[in-house]
């Protein structure tokens, strides 16, 4: 499979999303918003008939527009929708996420985020779900969002050296099911977990993914089937390592 970023230098590999994908966003979508644009004349005409449609006043207003110009409004919509289209293709291209590994070091990247790991810091990598998981001991030093094809971040870190573990997490067997009022997990613990679940619920990742961080800085590792949360302690004696991020506006 091919990548949109594909490193020739030997020292390093990147890899991206498959090409394939970030073309058909870039022709789909906007075919799509074309449709939803010409579209729009339609729906509005129907929005005009039924009085008890909200919005009546912006239906009618496109509706005569649209009586005005004839031809010409759906060209206008169509247009408007293809914009539309392409701008968001390109921001869901944009936040696609990529790595690079070398024999020292590796890093994430997407619109917002530069993140890096150095090689001494980590002890086991694998793939989670859509997640690339570093491990340092048995305390994670990092994951990153990234919905790569598998064989290929393989590859790249084996290639470079790296402990990729193919089995998956090794202290998967380590991991229990969190029950609201589990006395074995550290103080606060439970409390993070109980709110780390309402947020689970709710689908704000970014807000789960910050929560997981305030678990690990008090020694729990925290994975996920569907909303239901498994914990473990971390390996006694294992450092959380020295992890560079840069965050950009």
């Amino acid at each position: 499979m091919t990548t949109d970023t594909v490193s020739h230098d030997p020292t390093e590999t990147v890899v991206g999303a498959a090409s394939g994908e970030t073309r058909f966003l870039r022709i789909v979508v906007p075919a799509l918003g074309v449709a939803a644009g010409v579209g729009l004349r339609w729906l509005a005409a129907w929005m005009a008939s039924l009085p008890w449609v909200p919005w009546q006043g912006l239906a009618r207003s496109v509706d005569a527009l649209a009586d005005v110009w004839g031809t010409w409004s759906l060209v206008a919509l169509g247009a408007l929708g293809a914009v539309a289209g392409a701008c968001f293709a390109q921001h869901l291209v944009e936040n696609m996420g990529r790595i690079a590994v070398t024999a020292t070091g590796a890093g994430f990247k997407n619109k917002d985020t530069l993140e890096t790991v150095g090689r001494t810091e980590v002890t086991d990598v694998f793939v989670e779900g859509t997640e690339i998981v570093l491990l340092r001991g048995g305390r994670e030093v990092h994951r990153w969002p990234a919905d790569l094809p598998t064989r290929q971040v393989a590859a790249a870190f084996t290639d470079h050296g790296w402990p990729w573990r193919e089995g998956g997490d090794p202290f998967r067997a380590a991991y229990r099911r969190w029950d609201v009022g589990d006395e074995t997990l550290p103080a606060g613990a439970d409390a993070l977990l109980r709110a780390r679940a309402g947020l689970l619920e709710a689908g704000k990742d970014a807000h789960v993914r910050d929560v997981r961080d305030d678990l690990a800085a008090i020694g729990v590792v925290v994975r996920d089937e569907g909303t239901v949360q498994h914990w473990r302690l971390a390996a006694d004696g294992a450092g959380a390592g020295a992890v560079g991020v840069e965050r950009r506006a």
